[in-house]
């Protein structure tokens, strides 16, 4: 009987986390972990590269 409850419990979450995010595709073009990582990254986004060569000013010697 605990399988049932946790096989229920497994497909009520589905179904709740699929309409979420048919509802969520619907309105926004991006997806939750795009949107996620702008918010995250912010204004500092920018400022954190590894290109050394352009955060120095300096140009490829080769």
């Amino acid at each position: 009987m605990p399988m049932y409850k946790f096989l229920f419990a497994l497909v009520v979450g589905v179904a709740i986390g699929y309409g979420y995010g048919w509802k969520d595709a619907q309105v926004n073009t991006k997806t939750v972990p795009e949107r996620l990582v702008e918010r995250i990254g912010g204004e500092t986004r920018e400022r954190m590269g590894n290109d050394v060569d352009t955060r120095y000013g300096t140009g490829d010697t080769k």
